[in-house]
C-alpha cells in the first residue's frame, strides 16, 4: 500500500512533467484624464486629508476652497496648474489623472504638476477612495502614474504619518530622499520608459 502511494505521488521519470506557464502580471490600463465631475470627489479627499493635517492645502474658509476648485477646473480643461511662486501666480503644466474601472466613479486620483517640460513631475496630492483602500489600489495608482508620466522623474512630499501612502510609494518604486524638520518626507521615482 505504501509503495502504491509513493508511486502515485512521486514524480515519474517516464511521465512528462507538466509545467504551467506563469501568467505575467497584467498591466493595468494607464490613468485617464479626470473629468469635470471628478473634481468634487478629489476635493472631498482633500477635506478628509486636511482634517488629519495631511493635506497640502488648508481648507479653512470658502475662498480657499473656491480657488482650489477653479484651479482644478483649469487643470482639467486646459492642462494648467496655478502655482504660487515668488509672490506671484505662475502657470505650470498640470494633469489631474484618475484610476477607474469602466465608466464608474474614480477609484483614486492624482494631481501632478511641473513648471516646464524639463522638470520632474510633482505629485501634489493622490488618494484612493475609502471603499478601495487596503486592496493594493494605491500601489496600482502610483505604478500607473509612472507609466502615464513616463520619461521624467516623479517627486512627492507627504507627512510620515501617512503610513499606507508611504507603503504604496515604496512598493511602486519611489525612494525616500530625506525627511525634514516637520516630519515631511520627500520621495522620488526615476524616469520610467516604455517597456
Amino acid at each position: 500500500m505504501l509503495t502504491k502511494l509513493k508511486q502515485l505521488f512521486s514524480p515519474d521519470a517516464s511521465r512528462p512533467v507538466r509545467r504551467y506557464k506563469r501568467q505575467g502580471s497584467k498591466r493595468s490600463r494607464p490613468l485617464e484624464e479626470a473629468r469635470s465631475e471628478d473634481i468634487s470627489s478629489f476635493i472631498e479627499a482633500v477635506y478628509r486629508a486636511d482634517a488629519k493635517g495631511h493635506s497640502p492645502w488648508i481648507l479653512r474658509d470658502e475662498s480657499v476652497l473656491a480657488t482650489l476648485h477653479r484651479a482644478l477646473e483649469l487643470t482639467v480643461q486646459r492642462g494648467l496648474w496655478l502655482q504660487r511662486a515668488d509672490g506671484q501666480v505662475a502657470h505650470w503644466q498640470g494633469r489631474l489623472l484618475s484610476l477607474r474601472h469602466g465608466e464608474g466613479p474614480p477609484l483614486g486620483m492624482v494631481l501632478a504638476c511641473r513648471p516646464d517640460d524639463e522638470a520632474a513631475w510633482q505629485l501634489r496630492f493622490f488618494y484612493i477612495s475609502q471603499e478601495w483602500k487596503g486592496s493594493g489600489h494605491g500601489t496600482r495608482l502610483l505604478m500607473a502614474v509612472r507609466r502615464s508620466l513616463s520619461g521624467v522623474p516623479l517627486q512627492t512630499r507627504l507627512p510620515m504619518a501617512c503610513h499606507s501612502a508611504i507603503d504604496s510609494l515604496e512598493a511602486a518604486g519611489f525612494t525616500r530622499q530625506y525627511v525634514d524638520a516637520y516630519d515631511v518626507a520627500s520621495y522620488e521615482a526615476p524616469a520610467k520608459w516604455d517597456e
